[in-house]
């Protein structure tokens, strides 16, 4: 809901349960997408929903642990998780999670790579009221996500695994940036150099 003053142009104030501005994902920039992809699915354009070689990874690791631990959730794992109307939840059932794979297969077969990114870019939750990473660039630098700068990029990348910490705790967020712009790095996405950059940035 949008107030305006009398004169029916001057906006008065913006009133809404989510902070949230869809765009296409053209509009995003390339650096938010690449530090998305690299963080949160680096096989995401290999996989059809689901990545065996992530779980086969989560699987060691937590048989290793000795505790449920460890994720292997794709991108369109996490958008099925996400979109609340598809009813998956998020409790930490083994139903849950067949639910889950089943759906991001589906939804693999009805849209195009580009078409999930951009579903999954405007839906993600960062913290600070902001859904999707237009809001959010907005509501952390106060440009549109396609002006971030590497170190910005990086930053919100890292925000919604743990958005709630991480868009109240600077320090945390920043050693987890450092984790998302070295993914980038094995990820051929930017240059040892332009990470050791952006680590020596104030952001």
């Amino acid at each position: 809901t949008v107030l305006y003053y009398s004169d029916g142009v001057t906006k008065l104030a913006e009133m809404a349960a989510e902070n949230r501005k869809p765009i296409k994902l053209e509009e995003m920039g390339k650096l938010i997408v690449d530090a998305t992809v690299a963080t949160e699915d680096s096989r995401f354009f290999e996989h059809k929903g689901v990545d065996m070689h992530g779980v086969a990874r989560a699987v060691f690791k937590n048989l290793a642990g000795g505790e449920m631990r460890e994720g292997a959730s794709t991108i369109t794992q996490q958008l099925a998780r996400n979109i609340s109307e598809l009813g998956i939840g998020r409790e930490k059932k083994l139903r849950r999670k067949v639910a889950e794979a089943i759906l991001a297969m589906r939804i693999e077969q009805t849209f195009t790579k580009q078409e999930i990114l951009e579903l999954y870019l405007n839906q993600i939750y960062y913290g600070s009221g902001a859904y999707g990473c237009e809001a959010a660039a907005h509501s952390y630098f106060h440009k549109p996500a396609n002006k971030l700068t590497l170190a910005e990029a990086s930053f919100l990348a890292g925000i919604p695994q743990r958005p709630k910490k991480f868009s109240e705790d600077f320090d945390a967020a920043i050693i987890r940036r450092d984790w998302v712009l070295k993914r980038m790095v094995e990820g051929h996405k930017i240059t040892q150099a332009e990470a050791d950059e952006v680590r020596k940035e104030r952001l």
